[in-house]
């Protein structure tokens, strides 16, 4: 169980951080129009992505680990495909990270509402949130960060 409230902790903190980036770099906030349902798929696509994402640069550390340099060159072109995926899968709901970063803030009653009636979708999220909690921290042990590292998902 204090595996799990460690794993929300360290997704939380992630998603705070990305919202407050997206805040950061687009301060254009409009209001998504998007129902609860289609923002709980996002939720799942989006960390579906997360996961394979992180998959990847596992992969990647383990790969270059004697070469730091190719390594670097490597996360950087993996993060760039990273954010342009993310930035696609968030067009096809018709939002912006921003909007989705926004979203809970306006309807988070109606989504735990929403999730407390569809408890499947509610436990695949749980799943996958616990599931990218995981890998970031295999990742960042793979770095060798002894620090939280700034995440390298958009």
């Amino acid at each position: 169980m204090q595996i799990i409230s460690k794993l929300s902790g360290t997704l939380m903190i992630v998603l705070v951080l990305a919202g407050i980036l997206a805040l950061t770099v687009n301060p254009r906030i409009s209001s998504a129009e998007i129902s609860v349902d289609s923002y709980c798929q996002l939720a799942v696509q989006s960390l579906q992505q997360d996961v394979s994402n992180f998959e990847e640069l596992i992969a990647l550390v383990n790969q270059y680990k004697d070469d730091r340099n190719i390594l670097n060159e490597q996360e950087e072109i993996k993060k760039a495909e990273f954010a342009q995926a993310k930035e696609t899968l968030f067009s096809s709901f018709g939002i912006t990270d921003t909007e989705y970063a926004m979203y809970m803030g306006k309807n988070g009653r109606a989504v735990d509402a929403y999730l407390e009636e569809n408890l499947d979708i509610k436990q695949q999220i749980d799943d996958l949130s616990a599931q990218v909690g995981s890998l970031l921290e295999e990742y960042e042990s793979l770095k060798g960060s002894r620090e939280p590292a700034e995440p390298p998902l958009p």
